[in-house]
């Protein structure tokens, strides 16, 4: 999915930003997507590593990613940022968070009984 954002984020930016972050495309906003989508394509990447080389940290970098997610949007919160657009990828998000989460808790379960 990370890298999937990564392409979105700074190869095909300008729609991303308009039909999907629903923002005007301007050289700020189309910058800080781009830079964010760097970020996305690390974080695949790393995710790759993880399964062919730690398999082991999966469940625990699948936990990760919403509490990352949960931990920034609190600093947000303290910072007062506020979405002035629609935001339409936030579902696709709320998606990715979700099955991130409950793949993760269902290893973390299934672990407990044994």
């Amino acid at each position: 999915m990370d890298i999937k954002r990564g392409f979105a984020h700074t190869f095909n930016v300008r729609y991303s930003a308009e039909h999907l972050a629903g923002i005007e495309p301007i050289s700020d906003s189309l910058v800080l997507m781009s830079a964010f989508g760097m970020s996305n394509f690390l974080t695949g990447f790393i995710y790759f590593l993880v399964v062919w080389r730690a398999k082991q940290l999966a469940p625990y970098i699948l936990l990760l990613i919403p509490l990352s997610y949960f931990i920034g949007g609190l600093g947000m919160t303290y910072q007062n940022v506020k979405m002035e657009s629609p935001f339409i990828g936030r579902y696709i998000m709320a998606v990715y968070l979700s099955i991130c989460l409950i793949t993760s808790l269902i290893y973390f379960l299934s672990k407990k009984d044994t």
